[in-house]
């Protein structure tokens, strides 16, 4: 097991936007899933650069795939579907369901620590307030 800091260092905010996109197998997916694998491992590992991380999903307990998560970096919500739409897991139509959110990276192992300093410096966006830093370049 990796040792860890008890308490996480500071790191610096991405340069990127982030965008959570959580896509949802449609009915009869896994002849896609199957059909389409090597060609939606070529594109994501051309673009691997391009992803914080990204794999499927299954339902506690379960064994089936049941849908993709990806953490797209991009500076707009159009460059993160253009990405996106290069893959074949997209273009198929197996996906029932694909939405796209904005996140923000603010604390964990991969990102190496947290982005906030003290509490004062975050407590405006926990009361729903400005996130200039966190839209900007995104479209709606």
């Amino acid at each position: 097991m990796t040792a860890f800091p008890e308490s996480p260092p500071y790191v610096g905010r991405l340069e990127q936007n982030c965008f959570l996109v959580v896509c949802t197998d449609g009915p009869n997916s896994a002849e896609p899933r199957k059909v389409h694998l090597a060609g939606h491992l070529e594109h994501v590992e051309k673009n691997w650069t391009r992803y914080i991380t990204a794999g499927p999903v299954r339902e506690p307990g379960g064994e089936a795939l049941v849908g993709s998560i990806f953490l797209v970096l991009a500076d707009t919500l159009e460059e993160a579907k253009a990405l996106m739409n290069g893959d074949p897991y997209i273009t198929c139509g197996m996906y029932e369901t694909i939405k796209y959110q904005v996140f923000s990276n603010s604390i964990g192992q991969y990102i190496g620590g947290k982005i906030w300093e003290s509490i004062e410096a975050i407590s405006h966006r926990a009361a729903g307030g400005p996130t200039d830093d966190l839209s900007k370049g995104v479209s709606k």
